[in-house]
């Protein structure tokens, strides 16, 4: 499966910043010394295709949140970063109801209230594919497709990360948003 969604230079993209306010008060959840995303931006295409919803973001881990200095970014560590630009780009998405499939169970309200308990990681998998540096990187996150059943949306999407040298990794992760 391709993890990289080429953007056509002759579709309409709009770019969106991320507010720091907003970013700070979806990753309220996190310690401050654990908030390892620092910027984010979102990138949505013309079309109504969850596709073409496209979160990028900056990330820095000055020091681990649990152990001692691997000198490289690990497993936890993109569990943790892909939990916080997912974070982000599912509060943006329902916050401008571009996913249809979770308009109708939540808002902004329902979300903070239920964003730790009802949106599960159903299956992730990740890969190395060189030595990244954890201190200064980016991340783009994206929807492959959505599913939604009677007590759950399923929501496929991968996630990858490099840095400013030649590290690189990546993953595809199924979350389960369980319905309010």
């Amino acid at each position: 499966m391709n993890m990289l969604r080429m953007v056509d230079p002759l579709e309409n993209v709009t770019v969106t910043d991320i507010d720091d306010g907003f970013m700070a008060e979806v990753l309220k959840p996190y310690f401050n010394h654990s908030r390892y995303l620092k910027h984010a931006w979102f990138m949505q295409s013309d079309s109504s295709d969850p596709q073409g919803l496209i979160m990028n973001g900056e990330f820095s881990i000055p020091e681990s949140c649990y152990i001692d200095d691997t000198g490289h970014f690990n497993a936890v560590e993109f569990n943790i970063c892909f939990n916080q630009i997912c974070y982000v780009h599912l509060a943006h998405c329902i916050k401008n109801a571009l996913i249809p499939e979770l308009s109708d169970d939540y808002d902004m309200e329902t979300f903070f209230e239920k964003q730790l308990p009802n949106v599960l990681i159903a299956k992730l998998t990740s890969s190395y594919q060189s030595q990244l540096n954890a201190k200064h990187f980016y991340g783009t996150y994206g929807i492959n497709s959505i599913k939604k059943t009677s007590t759950c949306t399923f929501i496929k999407t991968y996630c990858r990360f490099h840095d400013d040298a030649n590290g690189r990794s990546k993953g595809e992760v199924t979350l389960a948003v369980m319905a309010p």
